[in-house]
């Protein structure tokens, strides 16, 4: 299938309704199904993409807490383990949710996956504060994660009534 200026045309004009323009084009050109769907594929495919980021974000965790010596930060890897967990279950809630259009349950199960990030570095910033080798990452995931719910929200403005 040939890839039209429409579908190109659509991601930007989506994406210019989200948080993050040059985040969400990209993301969306890069996943081979982007360049071919529809408004209700660029959601899901942006909570494949931050399923996919909090995987990966997962397993650097259990990698960083084996070569972790300091017990403090030993302990905040547990909570950032918790955190991200509960944040990949809240991401596969949402996609179930969203493909049974169930989209406000879908919009609220996203909303829970953005608050990981921020449960993990809050554990990061008790005194006595460390640095979070996680801040980066987890920034990521939140702008695709509310990426995501900026999409969602178009698609729930336009569903019939």
């Amino acid at each position: 299938m040939a890839i039209s200026n429409k579908n190109v045309s659509l991601i930007q004009q989506v994406c210019e309704k989200t948080h993050n323009y040059s985040l969400c084009v990209s993301s969306l050109k890069s996943d081979p199904r982007g360049l071919k769907a529809d408004l209700k594929d660029l959601v899901v495919i942006m909570m494949d993409i931050a399923l996919v980021k909090s995987i990966k974000i997962s397993e650097l965790i259990i990698k960083l807490n084996k070569t972790a010596s300091d017990p403090l930060v030993r302990s905040c890897f547990n909570v950032c383990s918790s955190e991200y967990g509960a944040s990949m279950v809240s991401l596969q809630e949402a996609i179930d949710a969203f493909e049974s259009n169930s989209y406000k349950e879908s919009y609220e199960q996203l909303g829970f996956a953005a608050s990981g990030p921020g449960g993990c570095e809050d554990t990061f910033a008790e005194p006595p504060a460390r640095k979070s080798p996680l801040t980066a990452v987890g920034a990521d995931l939140y702008s695709v994660v509310t990426i995501a719910e900026d999409i969602l929200s178009i698609v729930m403005k336009h569903k019939s009534p």
